[in-house]
Formats: structure tokens, sequence, C-alpha cells
């Protein structure tokens, strides 16, 4: 979990090479997610779970998956694309 323009952002690499971006407040109550762990996204706040390559809802209370952010990989930085 790392600071973004507009709030907190999770970045996962589902696989080499490529990094994907979420927005870190869960949809259920804007409470910021823990890291993925095991190929999960946890919510602290309420237990919803979350598919850790892809942002999508595995368990609720949450009805949503995590909102994904558009990043490049720039020489050794990760930024906005």
């Amino acid at each position: 979990v790392v600071p973004g323009p507009n709030g907190k952002l999770v970045l996962v690499q589902p696989t080499s090479g490529e990094i994907m971006a979420f927005n870190a407040a869960c949809p259920h109550r804007q409470v910021i997610v823990a890291a993925p762990k095991d190929g999960t996204i946890t919510c602290p706040g309420h237990g919803s779970q979350f598919d850790g390559a892809t942002g999508a809802l595995k368990r609720g209370p949450a009805k949503t998956g995590l909102t994904s952010v558009a990043v490049k990989v720039d020489g050794a930085n990760v930024v906005l694309a």
C-alpha cells in the first residue's frame, strides 16, 4: 500500500513484468485495505476480500471489487499511466 495522488494505492505484480494498481479504499466503507497476502487483499474493517491479481470481489460485505488505477513502469519507478 503506497500513497497516490487521490489516496492510497495497492500495487500488485500478478506476473513477472506486470504491475497493477487498485484504489486501497475498500468500496464497503472506505477503510484502507491491507497489503496482499497469499493472493488475497483483505479489508481489516469488516473482512471483505479481493483477488490479489485482479481486485475482483471474493467475499463481502463489499458489493464490488477494488477500483483499478492505470499505472506503468518507467525505468525503476511505477507511475500513473
